[in-house]
């Protein structure tokens, strides 16, 4: 069904970049932006576009923006709170060196590997709407999967889009050696995205290695995105050429809170490298990329980075969505023809024009979410929109607002999913984790075809290290230790505000996020 957004208009198209003006979006059947029109252009809607068998949703001043991308997560973790190591009193030396932490596999790998196993499909629609809520339409780093699954959020990994059929994108959260690098090299000069988790520690560790030996391989090309970087010396930077600069995820939240620096973002951008945004994972993340938006402010400001709120908006917008682009051949982050119908609609003062629009973004909370569309269907938003979108929704409150959701029951997928039934899956794993983890294990048992058929029960792999002493081969065996910690809010509430101060190694520049949410 053909869809058209009407409301305040902020296409990032590149020939305005800070054009804002009433308008309307059109999107056709498959989910593909057709054009935008802004009133009193004097140009007539697109043919199909009007009478029965069009959705018409008026946001009225609302801001409809290109969807939020979130370039660097590991969803798999994000039913987990924030964490820290105890006995920890230094910032961490490297990406190696918290995963060793005394209590990293009994705070993180245990319990997020007992919720994977025994309720996959209430944890991604969990994590899901974790993400939703935070206006996010596209992200990165989802667990591996046996057969394809149900994703309401775009999966930046495994994405065809004019691939036919293949996946142009491939992804390590784990370190490459050279020879796997030169092969990462071969597939990007064909056109191939590669997202390397590369260069995560102190200036001068050993990981940043990993920078130094994806130069050498030849992968620092323009489809080439590295996570975090904060061991990247300001002068490797420029090994980066000008003419061939990929993109960076910037997670700045993560890098404070377990390394107490971040990355040298005026060296990356001096090289012409494309800052983009990342909310990183539960333990030490924020919530949403719209939490990282103001961290990334709150670094700028104690930094003296210099980066305009137009800049930061970038970071969630054109930036992710032109890197991403370079491999998909389909564009994304921008509202034009041809497009993802990604979009991201705020409630934002009208007044102020552009500054204060951006502004507004970068301030904007849970909140101020008004709607979230993924591929032309309505996900998430205002139960009045939502109904206008014509989605079939559960109820949820979210921050002391009336709103709803369109998650299908993976077991009636004609019905929406509701936000109770999840999380008693949940909540059943929680509490037990033994007896949820000897169901799911007889539901697997049970089950005599191909294990990559629609109907195979669904088994995810985590993309984290289980920590320095792994788990043995069946979970079951050690069901009885695992204690897995009370399900977070899906919102930057006072509880995360309050676990944010005085932990971490942020030296208190994290506490400024309380202004945004008080």
């Amino acid at each position: 069904m053909a869809l058209v957004v009407a409301g305040r208009i902020a296409p990032l198209d590149g020939a305005a970049p800070d054009k804002i003006a009433k308008g309307r979006v059109y999107v056709d059947d498959d989910g593909t932006v057709e054009r935008v029109v802004f009133a009193g252009a004097g140009e007539p809607a697109p043919a199909g576009y009007t009478g029965a068998g069009v959705t018409v949703i008026d946001v009225g001043e609302a801001l409809v923006l290109p969807g939020l991308i979130d370039l660097h997560n590991h969803i798999g973790f994000n039913a987990l709170p924030l964490w820290v190591e105890p006995r920890q009193k230094d910032p961490f030396a490297h990406h190696d060196s918290w995963t060793r932490a005394a209590s990293y596999q009994g705070c993180i790998s245990w319990p997020a590997k007992a919720l994977v196993q025994a309720e996959p499909e209430a944890l991604l629609a969990y994590v899901q709407l974790r993400a939703l809520v935070g206006g996010t339409t596209a992200i990165q780093g989802w667990p591996a999967a046996n057969r394809e699954h149900l994703a309401v959020v775009r999966n930046v990994d495994s994405e065809t889009a004019g691939g036919a059929g293949r996946n142009l994108i491939y992804t390590s959260a784990l370190t490459k050696k050279p020879l796997e690098l030169a092969k990462m090299a071969q597939a990007q000069k064909k056109g191939a995205g590669f997202i390397y988790h590369c260069a995560e520690g102190q200036p001068g560790s050993l990981a940043a290695r990993e920078f130094d030996d994806a130069a050498r391989a030849g992968c620092l090309g323009p489809t080439f995105i590295g996570v975090h970087c904060t061991a990247v010396a300001a002068a490797d930077w420029q090994r980066w050429k000008k003419t061939e600069a990929g993109a960076l995820a910037w997670s700045p939240f993560s890098n404070l809170w377990l390394y107490g620096k971040t990355t040298d973002i005026t060296a990356a951008r001096k090289q012409g490298v494309r800052v983009c945004l990342g909310s990183d994972w539960g333990p030490s993340g924020t919530k949403n990329v719209l939490g990282e938006l103001k961290v990334a402010k709150l670094v700028s400001d104690a930094e003296g980075l210099g980066l305009h709120d137009r800049e930061l908006v970038a970071m969630l917008t054109e930036n992710p969505g032109d890197a991403l682009a370079r491999a998909w051949s389909k564009p994304i982050g921008r509202l034009v023809p041809g497009a993802f119908a990604d979009m991201t609609i705020l409630r934002a003062p009208s007044g102020g024009g552009a500054t204060a629009a951006w502004a507004a973004v970068v301030a904007a909370t849970e909140r101020d979410v008004a709607l979230v569309i993924v591929g032309g269907q309505a996900r998430y938003g205002d139960e009045a929109l939502m109904r206008a979108a014509g989605a079939r929704s559960s109820p949820l409150t979210v921050a002391g607002k009336k709103r709803s959701f369109a998650i299908p029951d993976p077991d009636k997928p004609a019905a929406a999913w509701s936000w109770k039934e999840i999380t008693r899956r949940l909540e059943a794993v929680r509490k037990d984790p033994k007896s949820a983890l000897e169901r799911a294990d007889g539901k697997r048992r049970a089950y005599a075809g191909r294990m990559d058929a629609p109907e195979a029960p669904l088994e995810l792999v985590l993309d984290m290290p289980m920590g320095a002493q792994p788990l043995g081969a069946n979970i079951l065996d050690h069901a009885d230790e695992i204690a897995i910690p009370k399900l977070p809010t899906l919102v930057h509430d006072a509880a995360f505000l309050k676990a944010v101060r005085g932990r971490g190694f942020h030296g208190g520049l994290l506490d400024g996020l309380g202004r945004y949410y008080s």
